[in-house]
């Protein structure tokens, strides 16, 4: 006899659905993890992005920081450049003031020979006058001091008061023609100048660049009623783009082609430029280089003019005093002392022999 088999309690559709509900949260959790991943992969994309645009920034810093050296560097030559010039121009005048001292001091022992020596007195005389004489040939050929030769030859002139003879009276006579000569020349005030100069530097910053004027007809004499929709938004964005774009052009009827207006950079290096140029001035000012002197003053008169505002106050007086310093002659044409020195020698020739 055959044991009873027992009968399922469990239903066949349950039991053919259990493998697919146990697969459905593992499919999730895949699908979510797989999203995990994403964001991650998301996040290090972005920090890389952000890593090279990071390092980028810092590379055109540092190329900023070389140039702003570099601009640094040439700035000190040039005042380096500038000492030094100013530097020879006091070795200059110091020189003079020792060879000045050296003639006094030789005129102070002549006069002492001269009282000690009865003999030779006219000898003593002419050694004295012969040397005040080429030593203002030497100023004025060499340091172009007219003072200083108007000195020399002031002096020779004293000496030869009271002296006899006819070349004596002939040399005195050659000596106040030069004086009167020199007196004709027109005085230079170099310390004023240059003083001028640096005022007008100073003065550069301060200058406003030339505006943009538009044409008439760029000015709307009239305002039309817009159109509504669509045709009127582009109606109006035409209108807006078209004034922009004419506004980079500055028109000027009768007049000559205007500078472009210079940028903010461009702007920057014009100032820079004007500086420069007035600082050569200067340095030709103090080495009596008149054709430099002029190049320069004439080339900032151009930049200022077709670059800056001339309306503005400011322009007007920079311009005025521009003015001013170009007229000025800084290395006037001086006359010589060669009638002196002729007749100086005419003198000496007949003493040659003596002791």
């Amino acid at each position: 006899m055959k044991a009873p088999v027992p009968e399922s309690t469990q239903n066949p559709s349950e039991t053919l659905q259990t493998p697919e509900a146990s697969a459905t949260p593992q499919s999730r959790g895949a699908r979510g993890l797989g999203f995990v991943l994403l964001l991650l992969l998301a996040g290090f994309a972005l920090s890389a992005w952000q890593m090279l645009l990071l390092q980028n920034e810092q590379k055109n810093q540092a190329e900023r920081l070389a140039a702003l050296t570099t601009l640094q560097t040439e700035l000190d030559q040039a005042r380096q450049a500038l000492s030094d010039l100013n530097q020879e121009q006091s070795q200059l005048v110091e020189a003079l003031q020792d060879v000045t001292m050296r003639i006094d001091s030789q005129a102070e022992s002549i006069a002492l020979v001269r009282q000690q020596s009865t003999e030779q007195a006219a000898v003593w005389q002419l050694a004295e006058v012969a040397t005040l004489v080429r030593m203002a040939s030497l100023a004025l050929n060499v340091f172009a001091d007219v003072p200083q030769a108007m000195g020399f030859l002031g002096q020779a002139d004293k000496a030869l008061i009271g002296a006899e003879g006819r070349d004596l009276v002939l040399l005195r006579a050659a000596i106040v023609s030069d004086l009167a000569l020199l007196a004709q020349v027109p005085s230079v005030d170099r310390i004023g100048l240059y003083l001028s100069l640096g005022q007008l530097m100073r003065a550069v910053p301060d200058l406003p660049l030339r505006r943009v004027m538009l044409a008439p007809k760029q000015i709307s004499q009239s305002t039309q009623p817009l159109v509504p929709g669509f045709w009127g938004w582009a109606q109006q964005a035409w209108d807006t783009l078209w004034v922009r774009l004419v506004g980079l052009v500055d028109f000027r009827r009768g007049e000559s082609v205007p500078k472009p207006v210079p940028t903010a950079q461009a702007a920057q290096d014009l100032r820079q430029n004007l500086l420069l140029s007035l600082s050569t001035a200067q340095s030709a000012l103090l080495r009596l280089e008149q054709p430099i002197f002029d190049e320069e003053l004439r080339k900032v008169d151009t930049w200022v003019g077709d670059y800056f505002d001339p309306t503005a106050a400011a322009h007007q007086a920079f311009l005025a005093d521009l003015g001013q310093l170009k007229i000025e002659i800084i290395q006037p044409e001086l006359p010589t002392v060669e009638a002196s020195i002729a007749a100086l020698a005419q003198v000496q020739t007949p003493q040659a022999v003596s002791p």
